[in-house]
């Protein structure tokens, strides 16, 4: 029988796919060569079998054929994509995963791969194709662009914060503002300089005029931190060079004296001053970069010393305009002699208290007080000896009245107290002791002291010897003239009208 053969057509169909299929493994060939992904093929134990040219650029002109495909994988994702590819091996799903490549140089390379199965002629997943691709610069960009995005979250925080520190800080100048002494600006300042410096601690000194002390009047923060209460200027750099002092680290820079321990973090110090004038301190401490809040670690340190200054120049600004604001004040009310009230005051304040004492059913105390002969004394020995002897008297009447008692002097020689809620005995009795007292003064005059001072007193007090202010110092000078007509040197009350 002969043997049968393939038509012609056949013969021709079969060469053409021959050809085709040559055509498409050249083509496969030429992309593979070509491609700058990483195409790998390996066995199901993960053994290189294949690798396209590409894979020279990361690992050189090394032979990988037959090398553990995982070998180079970060020793930190290396058991994962180990697992992911046995996981494909067993179930013949692809799995798409990233990793860190590491290089003979120590350098890493962040790589995302798909795994592809190919499957042998009775379908057993026998081999794996891995294609990959180098995205490090890709990441590098998403690395750099989440940093930048952290830098402005942390810019916008940082000018959040400023704007409400700004606002802050203007509450307290409106504040100091409204305070009508230097002493009631403590109150003030304590309540707001704490939030100026959230996560910081430290201390506000004044400086107490009588002594040239610098007092802590307000302290925050940390108890155990706390600076001494009192210290002089040389104590504080910052005072000694009439500027900002900053420590921004321990060991970086020179340390106050008024510091209670070493500090653990950023210090700065800063002068409270104005025309030359020194009138107090801001101390500031931070704690160490550990056990600052978040926001605080993200902040600059200039940002921190910038803000230290603006507190320090605002406050200065304020408390300049606040002492002076004082000072005219205390000329509007004081007798500039003796440092006593002056008339217009107490008389504004007598009536005050009458109005008050009328509304509540209680008394008032009235004392006006003349020193008898003081004419001889300016005739004799001059208006200089004059003056002396009228601050002394005024010195001692500050020293020996109640906190809430009025001394003023009410013109020349003549003093006036008013006594808040005193009865016409409590208040008798009260000038008898001011009137010993002024007889016990010893005034030295180049060495020579004067005889002894003696005063004509008159008592009044509301409402026994009036229903409002004229009446009751008419009252009280009408005692005081009476205590003159009997021989001067005397206490009388007025006469019940």
């Amino acid at each position: 029988m002969a043997s049968e053969t393939p038509p012609k057509s056949d013969k021709a169909a079969a060469g053409k796919r021959g050809r085709a299929l040559l055509a498409t493994e050249r083509a496969v060939g030429l992309i593979l060569e070509t491609t700058s992904d990483l195409v790998a093929l390996l066995d199901t134990a993960g053994v290189r079998l294949y690798n396209n040219p590409s894979y020279r650029a990361l690992f050189g002109e090394r032979d990988l054929i037959g090398t553990d495909s995982f070998r180079e994988i970060h020793p930190e994702d290396r058991e994962r994509v180990r697992g992911l590819f046995r996981a494909t091996v067993a179930t013949g799903i692809g799995q798409r995963t990233r990793y860190r490549f590491v290089l003979d140089d120590g350098s890493v390379r962040h790589i995302e791969s798909q795994g592809n199965v190919v499957r042998d002629g009775e379908g057993r997943v026998a081999q794996v194709v891995v294609i990959a691709r180098d995205i490090t610069e890709h990441i590098e960009s998403e690395q750099a662009l989440q940093e930048a995005n952290r830098q402005l979250r942390g810019t916008v925080r940082e000018l959040e914060q400023r704007n409400h520190e700004n606002a802050l800080l203007g509450n307290v100048g409106d504040m100091l503002q409204m305070c009508k002494t230097v002493a009631e600006s403590n109150g003030v300042l304590a309540h707001y300089v704490g939030r100026l410096f959230p996560g910081a601690s430290g201390s506000f000194y004044h400086v107490n005029p009588l002594n040239n002390l610098l007092e802590a009047v307000v302290t925050w923060g940390e108890p155990a931190a706390a600076d001494d209460p009192v210290i002089g200027k040389e104590d504080c750099w910052a005072l000694r060079r009439g500027q900002l002092h900053a420590v921004e680290s321990p060991g970086a820079g020179l340390t106050c004296q008024h510091l209670a321990r070493a500090p653990s973090g950023p210090t700065f110090c800063a002068p409270i001053a104005a025309q030359g004038e020194v009138l107090g301190m801001l101390h500031v401490r931070y704690r160490a970069a550990e056990g600052q809040p978040p926001a605080l670690k993200e902040s600059r340190p200039e940002t921190r010393r910038l803000w230290v200054q603006a507190v320090s120049e605002h406050l200065s600004l304020a408390l300049a305009n606040l002492k002076l604001r004082e000072t005219l004040r205390m000329q509007a009310v004081r007798d500039s002699l003796t440092g006593l009230y002056n008339r217009r005051h107490m008389e504004h304040a007598l009536e005050r208290e009458v109005l008050r004492a009328a509304r509540n059913r209680r008394t008032v105390g009235l004392i006006m007080l003349d020193l008898d002969h003081f004419k001889n004394v300016n005739d004799s020995y001059g208006h200089e000896v004059g003056d002396l002897l009228l601050r002394s008297v005024g010195e001692f009447l500050q020293a020996n009245v109640r906190a809430e008692d009025i001394a003023c002097r009410y013109g020349g020689e003549e003093f006036v107290v008013m006594l808040p809620e005193a009865t016409l005995a409590m208040t008798r009795t009260r000038a008898e002791q001011l009137w010993k007292g002024i007889q016990a003064l010893t005034v030295n005059v180049r060495g020579e002291l004067l005889r002894p001072l003696t005063t004509s007193v008159g008592v009044a007090a509301f409402p026994e010897h009036g229903r409002g202010l004229p009446e009751l110092l008419r009252a009280a000078d009408a005692a005081l003239y009476a205590a003159k007509r009997q021989g001067r040197d005397r206490v009388v009350v007025a006469d019940a009208p």
